[in-house]
């Protein structure tokens, strides 16, 4: 799981400690950005993070967005450094498995279900047709066949997250499902798939409008 919020900058050196080992150029290609070799000893990994492009540079090791966008939060700089230290350039399969089939998925299961799927029903399950207009609007996501409304977010450029909804009716309260291309372990550690999911699923709540009410931990 990623660490607390004292032990990011650790967690941050580390991983650029080791990208600053590795072949860039390679890294880039197995996560499906883009490398470019500068003057002297800069280099860079241009790849596309939740609909807008970000770039690690070397050796100063900065996550920069593009465009003069705002900048990335610690917590999303180590994801973005964790899936470029792992992306394995497999493709993806086109099929889609819950996270409960994520190799050690089972051991994280009840943490992720309490921190991505019951904020995805709670804030979406009444009006789920918000969650596509979102999506589509801050996300580049759109639509899959799942659910009364399902929604494809490229995470990033081989990492693709389904929100699935179902509505409700006088029987029945709304019900959700949360889905990953079955190549997701090849991209990032079980752990950060938590991280991930809950960070999409806020940004979409931060863009509805409304406050919080689980802490990110």
């Amino acid at each position: 799981m990623l660490p607390r919020q004292e032990n990011l900058p650790l967690a941050r050196q580390m991983s650029l400690d080791a990208l600053s080992r590795a072949d860039l150029a390679e890294r880039a290609d197995r996560s499906g950005g883009r490398f470019e070799a500068g003057p002297g000893e800069r280099k860079k990994i241009s790849l596309d993070y939740l609909g807008r492009e970000v770039g690690l540079c070397f050796p100063t090791g900065t996550v920069e967005p593009a465009n003069g966008g705002g900048p990335v939060p610690p917590r999303e700089e180590i994801l973005i450094l964790h899936y470029l230290e792992k992306a394995s350039g497999t493709p993806s399969t086109g099929q889609w498995i819950s996270f409960a089939e994520i190799p050690g998925g089972t051991f994280y299961h009840p943490v992720f279900l309490q921190r991505c799927k019951a904020p995805l029903v709670r804030h979406f399950g009444a009006a789920p047709e918000e969650l596509l207009s979102l999506a589509a609007e801050g996300m580049r996501g759109g639509p899959c066949s799942f659910g009364d409304v399902g929604v494809s977010v490229q995470a990033f450029p081989r990492v693709a997250v389904g929100l699935v909804l179902w509505k409700g009716d006088p029987e029945f309260p709304p019900n959700g499902n949360i889905l990953f291309d079955s190549s997701v372990a090849d991209y990032l550690p079980v752990e950060d798939v938590v991280i991930l999911t809950e960070t999409i699923i806020w940004k979409l709540v931060k863009k509805k409008g409304l406050p919080r009410t689980t802490p990110m931990k």
